[in-house]
């Protein structure tokens, strides 16, 4: 007992302790909260002042649009404390609610009342909050918009009018040598001295000289690699592979560290346009946007090397691309150098666009030189495409050929007219998108050629001691290999879609294109350029467009090295397909408002019209998903249904399509399959037992006739070793000796032409043993 006391003593402690605790931190919290409240408030007035502040800056807008997608989720987090606190009171009144006493609770009614009365206020001002925050972030967003559309579809002065040659000719190429005085004046009051610019000099020089031993180490260890691969028997796709991601590796290797010596030289940086620094950084960028983009053509195109060439390319097409798309990239970079030199400089307008326009038309030129080569030049013949073991087919490159066409004469005439920003714009995102596509197809080449399979599990004693160690069958590591694989495949794939469509405002320099990808587009915005019907057709289309790439990869790729046989992997497929299908039609029929639900309420509404118009479809359709899982009846299989006997080619979910053997295909229904009595000769076992009936003269040698039959017939290709065959005398008749020899196939379905052929052989023995064939006497 005082065991007992002493505990309920130090309970009712604990307890009082714990009240006060709570009581003195519910203010705290509460005072929390308004500050948050507050400070919340504020934040989105001073959001909304500076986006007032910040209309015509594209990127200050964008850093206003990120502080406010920080407000937003403040202001959720406190509607949803908010939202939990009242259903607290809430829950409290129902409580007091149901108390036996209800005068002794009438006081706590009225506090938990007006509790839940401040509750439903701070609510209405967190809903208030957030409501102001995303219609500001919706405003913010199409300010950017709004400005993004201003500045790209910009009428200005057409180079075939003349006015714009008076413009150029007649005041700002005048005033060039004017800024120029004024740029080295404002140069010298700014501290630019010799020891700067000796500076900058002395680092141009050193990063020549860093991706001058860069390429020489490239060189020197694709050499290293070369042998290495002869030696240890690699794979020409494997080894090209490597060779490109080396060769891409040390080209753009120089350029971090020369970024690294621009930021030890100068570490106050000044990046405000038309700064020193600035034109430091565009000169920078544009020098690792050429050496990326031609170390990405040279390592997918390879012009002097058709051994690791990744394109399956003549040697003269490579050239073309390779230095096409360099030609490209150097116009276009010194575009960009000179656009922010020229604000630096303080140029005339008329200067830049006139800089634009030759480099948008030089572009234009170069590239429509380069489509008119390749499509005129000679496809690679044999020999040619033996030295080149490791390159892919380019069947998408015709494909691409009248996209790049539209592109170029959508570029070329939007600077004829005028709209110079558009049109180096459109320029610009040609030469981007081929960049990044390129990469994107050497990283899948690599993924695809450093995946394992069991063949390589079987030749490598690494992965062979690999797998002993750990336990793991080669066939397990090659799967394992194929799904990561796959998986590499689709975050590619999705990156390289997200990153071409997604930077828009590259164009303006911005670095990061996942930062504001598709200018703050949501779907809410599609379903409204769109419309409803609009953005389901747009579903549809990319959910088929998934589910046959989903299903093209199991059938190739992953199925053909598991255990399942081909019925299988068929049923598999056709599943995974239908099932995609059926997703894909739902998510479509949500984005037009239809509620899946809500087809359960239609399908019972027309189940009178199914049990009587569509009874045969539904049966049918029921029965093929019956097929598909039982599989009693598999893709390959011979079978006999109602008296016809073919090979299965194809399993539908209404019909079954059944290849006979004089070239006819037989539509079966899948009811049939399931209701009717259905013979499948190769269901357990593709070996089937053939009966080749003989009748021979009375006079026969017995031992001769057996070792002729049994010979023959174990030579035979296709005569199975197991169980072997046999030849019996099964009757003694009137007109001759009855025999029969009995072997299984290996390919039932060359059943026909294995009886001809041992009859041939047969008739040809027998006549030089000297045996005579049975049958009745000649009338």
């Amino acid at each position: 007992m005082r065991l007992l006391g002493s505990a309920l003593i130090r309970g009712l402690v604990a307890l009082v302790l714990a009240v006060l605790v709570l009581a003195l931190a519910l203010p705290a919290a509460a005072q929390t909260e308004e500050s948050r409240r507050t400070d919340l408030s504020a934040g989105i007035a001073a959001a909304r002042a500076e986006a007032a502040r910040l209309q015509g800056d594209f990127k200050g807008l964008l850093g206003v649009r990120d502080r406010i997608e920080g407000l937003i989720a403040d202001a959720k987090a406190l509607r949803q404390d908010s939202e939990a606190a009242r259903a607290r009171l809430q829950g409290q009144l129902a409580e007091i609610g149901r108390a036996v006493v209800p005068e002794a609770a009438s006081a706590e009614k009225r506090q938990a009342e007006a509790e839940l009365a401040q509750a439903e206020t701070r609510l209405r001002q967190d809903g208030q909050n957030l409501r102001a925050a995303e219609e500001l972030w919706k405003s913010v967003t199409e300010m950017r918009r709004s400005l993004f559309a201003r500045r790209l579809l910009a009428p200005g002065l057409s180079p075939l009018s003349p006015a714009f040659w008076g413009e150029l000719l007649d005041r700002a190429l005048p005033q060039v040598d004017e800024k120029l005085a004024e740029l080295g004046a404002r140069g010298a009051e700014n501290g630019l001295d010799d020891e700067e610019l000796l500076g900058v000099a002395v680092m141009l020089v050193l990063a020549f000289i860093l991706y001058g031993i860069s390429r020489s180490a490239g060189w020197r260890l694709t050499r290293r690699w070369r042998r290495f691969c002869e030696r240890a028997g690699i794979g020409p796709r494997r080894a090209a592979a490597v060779h490109a991601v080396i060769d891409l590796g040390v080209t753009v290797a120089p350029v971090p560290v020369a970024i690294a010596l621009l930021i030890l030289l100068n570490e106050d940086m000044d990046l405000a346009p038309g700064s020193v620094d600035s034109l430091a950084v565009r000169v920078l960028a544009a020098a690792a946007g050429v050496l990326l983009g031609t170390g990405i053509l040279r390592a997918m195109v390879a012009p002097r090397d058709p051994a690791v060439r990744l394109l399956a390319v003549g040697d003269a097409a490579a050239r073309t691309i390779h230095r096409t798309g360099t030609a490209m990239l150097l116009v276009y970079a010194l575009n960009l150098v000179f656009a922010e030199f020229a604000v630096m400089a303080r140029f005339q307008v008329a200067i830049s666009e006139a800089a634009t326009i030759l480099a948008v038309l030089a572009c234009c030129g170069l590239l429509a030189g380069a489509l008119v080569r390749l499509a005129h030049g000679e496809p690679p013949g044999e020999d040619a495409a033996a030295a080149m073991p490791a390159a892919a087919p380019v069947g998408f490159l015709g494909a691409l050929a009248p996209l790049a066409w539209a592109v170029t004469a959508a570029a070329g005439a939007s600077v004829l007219v005028g709209l110079t920003a558009l049109g180096g714009f459109l320029i610009g995102r040609l030469i981007v998108t081929g960049i990044l596509v390129a990469l994107g197809w050497i990283v899948l080449i690599c993924v695809d050629a450093l995946s394992v399979g069991a063949e390589d599990v079987a030749r490598s004693p690494r992965l062979a001691r690999f797998c002993r160690t750990f336990s793991i069958r080669p066939e397990t590591l090659a799967l394992a290999s194929i799904v990561t694989s796959g998986l590499l495949h689709a975050l590619v794939v999705g990156a390289m879609v997200f990153v071409v469509i997604g930077p828009w405002n590259l164009a303006y320099g911005e670095l990061n294109p996942f930062q504001d990808a598709f200018l703050g587009t949501t779907i809410v915005d599609l379903r409204g350029w769109l419309g409803a019907a609009g953005l389901a057709l747009l579903t549809f289309g990319a959910g088929v467009l998934a589910t046959r790439l989903a299903t093209g990869w199991l059938d190739r790729r992953f199925l053909p090295h598991t255990r399942l046989d081909a019925g299988a992997r068929y049923s598999v497929i056709t599943v995974v397909g239908y099932g995609g299908l059926a997703l894909t039609v739902i998510v479509a029929l949500g984005q037009l408002g239809v509620n899946p639900q809500s087809l359960t309420v239609i399908a019972g509404a027309l189940s009178v019209g199914i049990g009587f118009g569509l009874q045969s479809i539904v049966s049918n359709f029921v029965s093929g998903l019956i097929v598909l899982a039982e599989r009693p009846v598999r893709v390959g299989d011979l079978v006999t249904v109602k008296g016809e006997e073919g090979r299965v080619k194809k399993i539908s979910v209404r019909s079954t399509l059944i290849a006979t053997g004089d070239r006819t295909d037989l539509v079966v229904p899948n009811t049939d399959l399931i209701t009717s009595i259905v013979r499948n000769k190769t269901l357990t076992d593709d070996t089937q037992r053939l009966r080749v009936p003989l009748i021979l003269d009375k006079e026969t040698d017995i031992e001769v006739l057996h070792e002729i039959l049994i010979k023959v017939a174990e030579r035979h290709p296709n005569v199975a070793e197991n169980p072997a065959p046999t030849a019996l005398l099964m009757r003694i008749g009137e007109h001759g000796l009855e025999y029969e020899v009995r072997c299984f196939l290996v390919d039932l379905a060359a059943s026909d032409t294995t009886r001809s052929e041992l009859n041939s052989v047969w008739l040809t023995l027998f006549r030089r043993a000297g045996i005579r064939l049975g049958g009745p006497p000649a009338a």
